[in-house]
Formats: structure tokens, sequence, C-alpha cells
């Protein structure tokens, strides 16, 4: 088997993820994520790494393009350098345990996406929006600089450096987690992580308001509070885990879990089940 350099990728081969980046959510869907754009950054970086073995690119573009992938915008360059740089590994060796790569992606994408969406579109975009927004109010057109500035700049530069961070860590931090035991605690921390988010969207997005009521006058209560009274928000959670059931337990295709969804709200809406 031919005989690969430790460093494949160069700095230009860099900013080019970094690049393509940009339209990294031209295609996204509810199956997958935009894990096509994700995919689409990784390809010129995938042939070079693997010019010597056609099979094994293939292998990657098929990984890549069909595996789930969604999280905030500006980690995505920092984990597509560390994926390259294990890539490398898996081009190095005929036994290199690929399930790694996929492991790592999916440890890293929940709490990165908790993190950065906090941080950029909670603080600063908003910090960021309040002044801009000052600024045009007053008729002073410096409020979209000053708006780009604030936002943008280190939006950018997280992305920009975080493909260079990523693929200088890369499989031998990878390694030496993994002969430490230090990778088990982050698998278990990034779990905690990805679950405390997932809780937390699922509080904030998913919206089921059972309308029924018992009692009458002063003493009439409504399903939904008592539910809320004894768990918050415990019939969407429950909706999420349904829906998840049916999809990773059943194989049901996630299209017409969205029909029957919709079928199913008209329908308790009609007969005052559930409201608004």
């Amino acid at each position: 088997m031919t005989q690969i350099s430790d460093k494949v990728l160069n700095k230009k081969d860099l900013r080019k993820v970094f690049l393509l980046n940009f339209s990294n959510e031209g295609a996204w869907d509810h199956a997958r994520g935009n894990n096509l754009g994700y995919a689409i950054a990784l390809i010129p970086a995938l042939k070079k790494i693997y010019a010597h073995d056609a099979q094994k690119y293939r292998d990657a573009l098929y990984r890549h393009t069909n595996e789930f992938f969604n999280t905030a915008m500006q980690p995505i360059p920092f984990i597509q350098g560390m994926i390259l740089s294990m890539e490398e590994e898996n081009a190095k060796s005929d036994d290199y345990d690929v399930s790694m790569i996929t492991g790592v992606k999916t440890a890293l994408i929940g709490p990165a996406a908790g993190i950065f969406d906090a941080i950029f579109l909670n603080t600063i975009r908003i910090i960021a929006t309040a002044i801009g927004t000052s600024f045009a109010l007053d008729g002073n057109p410096l409020g979209i600089l000053v708006f780009l500035l604030i936002f943008d700049v280190p939006n950018f530069y997280c992305k920009y450096k975080g493909a260079f961070l990523g693929y200088d860590l890369g499989a031998k931090f990878i390694d030496s987690a993994l002969e430490s035991g230090l990778m088990d605690k982050f698998r278990y921390a990034t779990s905690v992580i990805a679950m405390m988010v997932f809780g937390s969207m699922t509080c904030e997005w998913v919206y089921v308001n059972v309308t029924l009521s018992f009692g009458v006058g002063e003493a009439e209560q409504t399903l939904q509070s008592i539910l809320d009274s004894v768990t918050p928000n415990i019939l969407s959670m429950g909706m999420l885990w349904l829906c998840w059931w049916l999809i990773f337990k059943k194989k049901l295709n996630n299209v017409v879990l969205m029909l029957l969804m919709f079928a199913f709200s008209l329908v308790c809406a009609y007969f005052g089940i559930l409201g608004a």
C-alpha cells in the first residue's frame, strides 16, 4: 500500500474547507440536517487524502453524505478539521476503525450547537442588532456596518481559525484521549450536554396544549394545567419521544410522520381536544 506523508493537507486546503462552508445550508432536510453542505466542503480535501485509494474515498464520501449532521455554523469547520485529520489516519491504515470518525462527529454536534448558538445567536447577534438598530433609527447608515463588525467578524474568525485548530488537534488528540481514558469522560460529558440541549429545545419548540377541562365555575381545570402541575411540558416531551420511536424503531418515513401529525392535529383541533 502506498505510504502517505504525515500531513497531507496544507493551509490552502483548509481555507477551501472554510470557504465552501459559506453554502453549507444550501441544502437542508429534517432527515439528515445540513449533511450535504457539510460533506460538499470536505470533497476537495477527501480527494487529496485518498488520492491513492479510490475505494476509501468513495466510502468516506458515502459516510458523510448519509449520516445526520446538524449543529451551529461556527464550530462546523473545527469539526471538519478534526474529522479530516482522522480521515488521514484512515488513509494510512487498513484496519482503522472508521466508526470512531462517526462517533466523534456525533458526539460534538449536540454540545457545539448548544454552546455556540447561545454565544452567537442568543447573545452576540442580539447585542449587534440592538446597537446597529440604534444607529439606523437615527438615520445613520453605519448601523449596518456596526452590526457586521460586532457579529460577523467574530463569526467568520471563529469559523476560519476552527478549521486549522481542529486539524491540528485531530487524530493524535483522539488517540491520546482513548489511551488515557479521557475519551470516555468526554463522551459522557457531551452526552449530558446534548441531553440538556435536547430538553431545552423540546420545551421551546414542541407545543402541545390540551383544552379538555373538568369541573365547573371557579373549580374548572384544564387537563393541560393538571399535567403541567405534575411535570411542565410533559406532553411535549412525550410527543417528541413518540416521534423518535416511530422514526428510529419503526422506521417510519419522516415525511409520512409529518403528514400524520398534521392530520392528527387538525382532527384534535376540530373536536376541541387540542388548541392554541
